[in-house]
């Protein structure tokens, strides 16, 4: 039997051998070698699950959202977003403080809506405390929370302060991770259009 091979079936037999030699040199290339810290690191900051915002009515509450949402995105971590009502001490806890909860709830309500450009799981959580701080801290604390994300506004520090006192306890009370997203002394401010 006499066996003729053309030219288009020469073509297709390399091309075979090509393709088959990409997908094994694919399938069984060994990865480069990684230090263990490094991989620890990595598998350490892809277990987020809980991220903790504070809000306030301010650009830096936003960026701090921002930037949460693109932590968590890679996972799929739920946000808590935050809302701190500070009762004076002169009043009892459950007062109801009109006022800051309706402030409270609109920098939620932003929040949320950063959240829903992301496509992020998200909660509301409006608690009443003696101080923002205390509050950050109970709910990372009953949450579980990996993360908590803060934005430090400049309007909010005393003079000389390098971060505000709300910052530093939460930095000092809680055990998980802390990022404190400090802006410059100025946002730039959306121009307003005619």
């Amino acid at each position: 039997m006499h066996l003729q091979v053309g030219m288009l079936g020469t073509l297709i037999a390399i091309l075979f051998v090509v393709l088959l030699t990409i997908v094994f040199s694919w399938m069984f290339r060994i990865p480069p070698l990684v230090p263990y810290e490094v991989a620890h690191i990595r598998r350490t900051v892809n277990e987020l699950r809980t991220v903790v915002v504070p809000v306030i009515n301010s650009l830096s509450s936003e960026r701090a959202v921002e930037l949460a949402c693109r932590l968590a995105e890679p996972q799929q971590a739920q946000l808590l977003l935050v809302g701190i009502v500070e009762v004076p001490l002169s009043l009892p806890l459950d007062a109801g403080m009109p006022a800051q909860r309706l402030r409270a709830e609109e920098a939620i309500d932003v929040g949320v809506a950063i959240c829903d450009q992301h496509e992020l799981p998200f909660e509301r959580v409006l608690i009443p405390a003696r101080s923002a701080w205390e509050g950050i801290v109970r709910v990372a604390r009953e949450r579980s929370a990996d993360l908590i994300v803060l934005g430090l506004d400049p309007k909010h520090r005393m003079p000389g302060e390098e971060i505000s006192r709300n910052v530093a306890q939460v930095i000092r009370r809680v055990t998980c991770e802390v990022i404190v997203d400090r802006t410059g002394h100025t946002l730039a401010q959306p121009e307003s259009v005619s």
